[in-house]
């Protein structure tokens, strides 16, 4: 599977952690970038980001929030890609 994610998130956020386990049992590969240690608090903010965890995808598409329906057309999408190749 060729999409991967990132996560942008922070410390004790429980829809963060979420994010992360869903993406982890979906088989979708991600990375985590703290929002507070990497400097990213003021820059979102001014983006209009209001929620964390804010969720990138290889594919070019981006949401805010615990969001298990968009997780589960991130894996359609990528096994879809896979048979495709």
């Amino acid at each position: 599977m060729s999409v991967q994610a990132t996560v942008y998130g922070a410390e004790g956020c429980w829809k963060c952690t979420n994010t992360c386990t869903a993406l982890r049992l979906a088989g979708i590969p991600f990375e985590v970038v703290d929002v507070h240690d990497a400097g990213l608090v003021d820059e979102l903010r001014e983006r209009g980001v209001r929620e964390l965890p804010l969720v990138t995808t290889s594919t070019g598409e981006s949401w805010v929030g615990l969001r298990v329906d968009r997780i589960v057309e991130l894996r359609r999408a990528g096994i879809e890609q896979a048979h495709a190749d």
